[in-house]
């Protein structure tokens, strides 16, 4: 079960840094998306709700700056963490005593995309009113997996 542990949280990390590093070299696509659902335009419009868009470029790209430094963050530490697990596989404390690392990165990515996509981008500027956009669908696969790895590592390794 270590081995299947390990590779899951190398898997979340390699996935989370992927995520930055291709956010990173397409920030205009990045941009655009972010904008995309912090302006509103692509929801029913509703006047009394849409006083919360966003139009400023500056707190868009703040925005993008804080995803792409959470996916970093969180993937290098989903990776720290799996290097930690591998040698700490041959003891069951020592291995249960290095999922920490590991658990913060994953951690990390649930808030992320929980809060930051589900309930900020998908509540908040009422992104579920977009159909055309799939952020919210590939948010909630990101977050379940996070919290499907967090489940599996969480249990003990006596």
């Amino acid at each position: 079960m270590k081995i299947g542990k390990i590779l899951l949280v190398l898997a979340m990390g390699l996935f989370l840094t992927l995520a930055a590093f291709n956010n990173s070299m397409t920030l205009d696509g990045t941009f655009a998306a972010v904008k995309s659902a912090v302006d509103m335009q692509g929801t029913f419009k509703v006047p009394v709700l849409m006083w919360r868009a966003i139009e400023n470029p500056v707190l868009i790209w703040l925005c993008v700056a804080a995803i792409v430094i959470t996916e970093a963050v969180a993937g290098l530490l989903c990776l720290w963490g799996a290097y930690r697990l591998w040698g700490a596989r041959n003891s069951g404390s020592a291995f249960n005593a290095a999922k920490s690392t590991a658990m913060v990165g994953l951690s990390l990515c649930a808030v992320l995309y929980l809060l930051g996509f589900q309930a900020i981008a998908g509540e908040w500027f009422m992104l579920w009113q977009n159909r055309s956009a799939p952020t919210l669908d590939e948010a909630f696969r990101n977050f379940a997996s996070a919290v499907l790895v967090m489940l599996w590592l969480n249990v003990s390794d006596e």
